[in-house]
């Protein structure tokens, strides 16, 4: 794999000259990247986007107020599988919070760990599943009468393959969606028993 010491600069093109000739500050890969590790709530990311300059400008600022949480609420059961050979060893875990939630999540791999279901009761769950090449399916029921899956609308509907549950599977590449995705999801659910309206989902 090739790598460059020199850090990379973002160039202007001639579209971006401001009206008064000045040219706009552009953010560096690693600018655009900082923050993507942290996994918000749902409330968290609503305060984070009122507090913000770009948040005002939208008028996030003017949202209701929500109560921050930081244990899971609603979330009763955690099962995460593990395939060896063709036998499902997986184990249901106890005294489960997001720390163990997310630990499930990450260590998904595609191969002998495919899928890690978040369950309220056996009418409503969510299932994460995948792991190969940070894409993963996140799916959710509730009382059995909606199912509803997480799109990335910046992806087409090219088949992947991905193993989902010891199974391999076709799935629309709007459907794989990365971690990131996956744990605001997976947070949002655990502590609400809702979908995060600020994801897409199908």
């Amino acid at each position: 794999m090739c790598s460059n010491s020199q850090e990379i600069t973002p160039q202007h093109s001639p579209e971006d000259t401001k009206a008064n000739g000045e040219s706009p500050r552009l953010l560096t890969p690693e600018q655009i990247r900082a923050g993507t590790n942290v996994i918000m709530s749902y409330a968290e990311r609503q305060a984070f986007l009122k507090n913000s300059e770009i948040g005002k400008l939208l008028g996030f600022d003017r949202w209701p107020d929500l109560p921050q949480k930081s244990e899971t609420s609603l979330v009763f059961k955690l099962s995460a599988e593990k395939w060896v050979s063709n036998s499902n060893q997986g184990e249901l875990i106890k005294d489960q919070n997001w720390i163990k939630i997310e630990a499930a999540i990450r260590e998904l791999d595609g191969k002998s760990k495919t899928l890690v279901t978040l369950k309220y009761d056996d009418e409503t769950y969510m299932n994460i599943g995948g792991g190969k090449s940070d894409k993963y399916v996140v799916t959710a029921t509730f009382k059995n009468k909606s199912f509803d899956v997480l799109v990335d609308l910046s992806q087409s509907d090219e088949i992947e393959k991905l193993v989902v549950g010891g199974q391999e599977e076709n799935y629309p590449a709007k459907m794989c969606v990365d971690l990131l995705h996956c744990l605001l999801a997976a947070r949002t659910f655990t502590e609400s028993g809702k979908l995060d309206a600020l994801l897409y989902w199908e």
